[in-house]
Order: structure tokens, then C-alpha cells, then sequence
């Protein structure tokens, strides 16, 4: 039987606040947490002794004495196995598992694969059966699993908990994915687009850390950004904010002749930008042959032609330059619109690639000359491919921490096992 330990919590305001700060700041002590949130010692001291019978919270010790001498403090600190989460990262040709704990250190990584265009009763047993092994761990149990983050491609349906569209998952929407999830585990699930689910990854565990105002450029089996914006994800009114594949190229202005390798008659950014395509135009224009170490896998493909590019093959510069200058393009409405303090790049073609990185940091550089903006800090994600899973974490961690994302660059990252 499942005793949820999330039960426990009665999530009013005040010991949200006191949950956050003990996480973002402990070990700390009962005084300070009270001053810091601005509540009575009285209430603080309820909340705290509530939150230590249910285990969410533990003593760690006494502190340091204060410049006035004195008794010197109790600390408190997140009893971090007191409960996990697992968060489920739906891709077209595989599935990510991951588990973590109420610090939001990640376990394990599981990847299972399954066919494109699996069916979701042919993909969900099996993942099902995964999530219980991971659950079934000496120290975990059943009985420690607090909640599920879900991240997927496509419009998501929040209100009902499933996929609304996805060209990558066909024949998944309108099921019941969450249910499916809660009739089985019988705990809260909460649902995210991956690309969202990207972002929050960065945001909590890599590049976009101690932001509020992030945007994600995501290029993979599609193109995406997120929007987190004074710490909160922007989904838009009908839940489809961050959809810049579907920005026209016409409306950007560009000459033909400045993207002559990548322009194909296209019409959306997606589809000039898209991995794909840049995988197509290398593989058809650069040269092939075992002396230039390209293959068919993509992250082989860019990583050969990133070294290429540094060696200053004109060819290959040439192709990524155009890119550059789509992608910068794309930046630099970002920077105008919305404002970020950082955009983080994340994909297999911004592994690797200083190139194409720098290129866009000095495109958009050129293209604020004379603009009176501070400038917004570019840079590559740092969780490749595990960014949408950890995303799922801080989903599912909403049931202890609420909506807020936790950005708490004093983190201590531990090692990970990943297994497939």
C-alpha cells in the first residue's frame, strides 16, 4: 500500500516559503528561517515541528555561536530521503526514466527505447515495469514515491493531462496519459511540453541557474523555445508560447543568396533550422569520405564538422555561417520581446560547437549596435541530452515546493548512474 508521504504536507503558503528556504538555504536555523520568511517565531516553530514529525525536515546539529556569544543555534536541513519523485521524458524513439531525491539530486537515468510510431499501450507497460524496479531499490520503496513529472513533444492539453497534438507520437492524443499514471501510483502527476520541460532542466541543474528570466532554443527532431519569465514557465493562452518553428522566413527579410546552402524553398524556421535539414546539407555538400570522420549518427556528423570548421574549412563555415545567421536572428527577437537574462542553446548541434555558439554571440552583438539594450548572455546548455528528463524532476517536485522554480546555484551535483 502506498503511503505517500506528500500527505503529510498541508501546503499553505508559509511552509511552501519554509520549505523552499530550507532547500535553497539549510542547513539553517529556526530563528533565521522565521526572520527570513516573516513569520511569527510561534508559527514557524509549528510549522517546523509538523514538517519534523513527517520527516520532511531534520536536525543536523548545532551552528555557529553568534558575535554576541550565546547559545549556539539548532540547524535544520531537507531530509532528502524522505521521499522521490521520477520524471518520464516521451520522445518518438525511446522513453527516459529518471529518479530523484527532495533535493532534487538525480539517481538514476534509465532510457528504454521503443519504435517510432510505438503505440502508447505498447510503450507505457513496459516503461511501467521500469518505474517499478527503480522504485523497488534498497532505501527507495514504493512507499517514498511522492509524485511524477511527464515531459513530451507536441500542444499538451493541461487541463485534462494529455497530449493534445504531436507529429513525433501519433495516435497518442486525447489518451490518458495522466490518468494512467495516477490510477497506478496513485500520486500527483504533472504534465509539461518538452521543450518546457528542457528549460526548467537548465534552469534548475544547468545553464540557465540563478536566472529568472531565461529563453531555451531547443533544435532536435523539431524546434522550440521555452519562456521562463520572473521564474515561472510562459505557456501562452492556449498553451502554445515558444512555437517559433512555425515563424515565417519572409518575415525576416532574408535574400535567398545569404542561405544558399540551407534554403530549399522552405517556409517555416523550423524546417531551414531543424537538425535534420543541417544533417541533409552536410552529408550532401561537404565532401564525404573516411578521412573526414563523418557518419550517419548526427552528433558524429556536427562534431567532424565543428573540427572542421575550427581548421577553417570554407565549405563548412559557409553552411554553418548561414545558420548562424538564422539562428541569431531568432536571438535577437527574443532579446527585444521578452528580455532574458541568459538563452540557452540546447541540442546535438550546439555540442561541441564553440563555432556556432560564438558565431551567434557576435551576430547578435553586431545587431544591437545601435540598440541601447544590455546585452543578454548567449550560451550552450549544459545537460544535453538529460535536460528534458531533469526538467520532469522539477515538475514532479512541485508537489513539495509548489509552482516556483528553485534556483539555487549553491547546489552540490552528485553522481549520476545511468543505465539503458
Amino acid at each position: 500500500m502506498n503511503t505517500n508521504p506528500g500527505k503529510h504536507l498541508r501546503k499553505t503558503q508559509n511552509e511552501i516559503k519554509l520549505l523552499n528556504l530550507i532547500r535553497e538555504e539549510g542547513p539553517i536555523s529556526r530563528s533565521e528561517i522565521a526572520k527570513r520568511i516573516r513569520i511569527s517565531k510561534v508559527t514557524a516553530w509549528e510549522i517546523i515541528g509538523r514538517l519534523m514529525e513527517s520527516g520532511f525536515i531534520v536536525d543536523t546539529g548545532q551552528g555557529e555561536s553568534t558575535t554576541r556569544g550565546g547559545k549556539r543555534p539548532r540547524l535544520l536541513e531537507i531530509n532528502a530521503g524522505n521521499g522521490y519523485v521520477v520524471g518520464v521524458e516521451f520522445r518518438r524513439e525511446y522513453s527516459k526514466i529518471a529518479l530523484a531525491n527532495l533535493r532534487s539530486d538525480v539517481q538514476t537515468i534509465k532510457e528504454i527505447p521503443h519504435h517510432a510510431g510505438a503505440a502508447i499501450d505498447e510503450v507505457l507497460p513496459r516503461l511501467f515495469d521500469h518505474i517499478d524496479e527503480l522504485l523497488e531499490a534498497p532505501g527507495i520503496g514504493r512507499d517514498k514515491l511522492i509524485s511524477f513529472g511527464i515531459g513530451l513533444p507536441g500542444f499538451v492539453d493541461y487541463d485534462k493531462g494529455e497530449l493534445a497534438f504531436a507529429d513525433t507520437l501519433k495516435g497518442w492524443a486525447n489518451a490518458p496519459l495522466t490518468a494512467r499514471f495516477h490510477d497506478r501510483y496513485h500520486v500527483p502527476v504533472f504534465i509539461e511540453n518538452d521543450v518546457n520541460a528542457i528549460t526548467l532542466g537548465e534552469c534548475l541543474l544547468g545553464a540557465g541557474q540563478g536566472y529568472e528570466n531565461v529563453a531555451c532554443i531547443w533544435i532536435g527532431e523539431g524546434i522550440g523555445a521555452g519562456l521562463l519569465i520572473n521564474g515561472k514557465i510562459v505557456r501562452g493562452e492556449f498553451s502554445t508560447a515558444g512555437e517559433i518553428g512555425y515563424l515565417n522566413i519572409n518575415n525576416f527579410y532574408i535574400d535567398a543568396n545569404q542561405v544558399r546552402h540551407l534554403y530549399d524553398d522552405q517556409q517555416f524556421m523550423g524546417d531551414i533550422l531543424s537538425e535534420e535539414h543541417l544533417l541533409h546539407v552536410l552529408l550532401n555538400t561537404v565532401p564525404n569520405g573516411e578521412h573526414t570522420g563523418i557518419h550517419t549518427d548526427p552528433r558524429h556528423v556536427f562534431e567532424s564538422c565543428f573540427q572542421r570548421a575550427h581548421q577553417g574549412d570554407p565549405l563548412v563555415r559557409a553552411i554553418f555561417d548561414e545558420y548562424i545567421f538564422l539562428l541569431a536572428n531568432i536571438c535577437l527577437i527574443f532579446i527585444k520581446m521578452v528580455n532574458t537574462g541568459v538563452i540557452v542553446l540546447n541540442g546535438h548541434v550546439f555540442d561541441h560547437s564553440e563555432y556556432i555558439v560564438q558565431g551567434v554571440r557576435t551576430r547578435v552583438k553586431e545587431g544591437m549596435m545601435n540598440i541601447p539594450f544590455r546585452p543578454t548572455k548567449i550560451v550552450a546548455g549544459e545537460l544535453g541530452d538529460q535536460a528534458g528528463v531533469k526538467g520532469t524532476i522539477s515538475l514532479a517536485l512541485q508537489a513539495i515546493y509548489g509552482s516556483k522554480v528553485i534556483l539555487n546555484s549553491r547546489r552540490k551535483k552528485t553522481p549520476i548512474t545511468e543505465t539503458g
